[in-house]
């Protein structure tokens, strides 16, 4: 949406420009895309276009089964995320510690990988053995839930950065005025604030779910006795190297992220022109 005092041309320059960026960054992605329809892998001599790796993977019951985990996993994981992402947004408006807030919300970006996958698993491992000494029950066993308290733990923040950023341009004011004629707290939430924070819940909706299916470090430490797709595809390509079906799976990677990403933006933009 262009202002009645803004150059078109550098509207549209501006467009321009960063679909240059993002084409350029996703070349690698688009190139491993393409390489993944080829019958003869990476590095053939003449590419012949073919669905058979694709077939191939979906008549793996493995692939199958890990695909499963991994959407039962960013299901939930979007479920919890995203109101503990709105509510911290929330209370980031009403408390006068808005630096050291947003300091702690952001904090586990700043540790790597590695480091919280393995601290979350000691820490698991230690409370699983006290409950076990204690209650007689090992109510922390690595499993599904560890699994997605980890993928929390790493997608919270970029939540709650999205959402803060929509919640900028909500005045409330507007809130206060719905409370005013009558409105409780939740329809002011709902009828007032919500509409104009709606496309900033689902972008985050759409990044935690790519997060979450492409989360591999903090899943594989912490999961249970299943694999999901990305920790399958790591085990599969370090035994047995980049096949042709290891391309075919990285570009299920890119298929699934950038469909979300599409279904989000379309769906956000038809509700606001509506």
């Amino acid at each position: 949406m262009t202002h009645d005092y803004e150059n078109p041309w550098g509207y549209r320059l501006k467009w321009l420009y960063m679909l240059t960026v993002v084409g350029v960054l996703m070349l690698p992605v688009f190139y491993t895309l393409y390489i993944s329809f080829n019958y003869g892998g990476f590095g053939a001599a003449e590419y012949e276009f073919t669905w058979l790796w694709y077939r191939t993977l979906f008549e793996n019951q493995e692939i199958r089964t890990t695909l499963g985990w991994t959407a039962l996993i960013a299901v939930i994981v979007v479920a919890c995320t995203i109101p503990l992402a709105l509510l911290a947004a929330k209370f980031y408006q009403r408390t006068r510690f808005k630096v050291p807030f947003v300091f702690l919300m952001l904090m586990p970006l700043f540790v790597p990988a590695d480091v919280t996958a393995a601290a979350l698993l000691v820490y698991f491992k230690n409370l699983n053995t006290l409950t076990e000494s204690v209650l007689g029950l090992a109510m922390f066993e690595l499993s599904l839930w560890t699994a997605v308290i980890g993928q929390i733990t790493w997608c919270l923040p970029y939540a709650f950065v999205v959402i803060l950023v929509t919640m900028a341009r909500f005045r409330p004011e507007q809130a206060e005025a719905a409370r005013t004629c009558g409105a409780n707290a939740w329809q002011a939430f709902w009828h007032v604030e919500f509409p104009q924070i709606r496309a900033g819940v689902f972008a985050s909706t759409a990044f935690v779910a790519i997060l979450s299916f492409n989360e591999y470090v903090r899943t594989n430490f912490l999961k249970g006795g299943f694999d999901t797709f990305p920790t399958y595809l790591v085990s599969y390509m370090l035994n047995t190297g980049m096949t042709p079906e290891v391309y075919a799976m990285a570009g299920l990677f890119t298929v699934v992220s950038m469909s979300v990403v599409i279904v989000v933006l379309a769906t956000t933009m038809l509700r606001e022109r509506s």
